[in-house]
């Protein structure tokens, strides 16, 4: 699922991964907050619930999509016909609101996820979390921001400031007729965790 990401990455940086990898099937990891978690409303939320850092409308024929960056994550919500699906991954462990929430699910190690909401959305996921050494971390950051920049993502990065480390997120989007692909990089300075997601929202046709 996330092979551009493993492109991305130069072949020091693939050896350490593999490494890094390895070693963390022998050891647990602390995690400061528990890494992020997957909310799937069948509803639209209101923008006053994030701080938006990014935005993106996408309108086509057969859906419409509204993509946000926030601090800590990323909202996708998609509309097709009556009916609305709602992406959140976000940092905050508990559900921002209880109305229109369909699932809770942690993004903790991998997983594999789908559903079909209002009979003609079809969603899917897959998330991946790693907590990678300082070394390929630091070297992970470089390269996706640099890839980032170079393909003109969608991108938001917040500075540390002592109690608060720095955060990048980045999301490559796929506007296709009747889907919509989105691929996601969050990073976490003071956890050095790396959380990658790949979602495919696709309108099913006939239904």
């Amino acid at each position: 699922m996330f092979s551009r990401l493993w492109l991305v990455l130069t072949p020091p940086a693939r050896r350490e991964a593999r490494k890094s990898m390895d070693a963390m099937a022998n050891r647990t990891k602390q995690r400061r907050s528990g890494g992020l978690t997957l909310l799937l409303y069948q509803r639209t939320l209101h923008p006053e619930l994030f701080k938006i850092l990014a935005s993106e409308q996408v309108s086509r024929r057969a859906y419409e999509a509204d993509i946000w960056l926030v601090e800590g994550g990323h909202v996708i919500m998609f509309a097709a016909g009556k009916n609305t699906l709602t992406e959140v991954i976000v940092t905050n462990n508990a559900p921002l609101t209880d109305r229109g929430l369909l699932q809770s699910i942690p993004c903790r190690g991998e997983k594999y996820h789908e559903m079909t909401a209002g009979g003609n959305i079809r969603y899917m996921i897959s998330t991946q979390e790693e907590q990678l050494t300082q070394t390929l971390y630091d070297a992970t950051k470089h390269e996706i921001a640099s890839y980032a920049s170079k393909r003109e993502l969608m991108t938001a990065e917040t500075q540390g400031n002592g109690d608060i480390g720095g955060t990048l997120s980045v999301l490559d989007i796929e506007r296709r007729s009747h889907e919509l692909l989105v691929q996601s990089f969050h990073l976490f300075d003071d956890t050095q965790m790396v959380i990658k997601t790949q979602a495919i929202i696709e309108v099913i046709k006939g239904a």
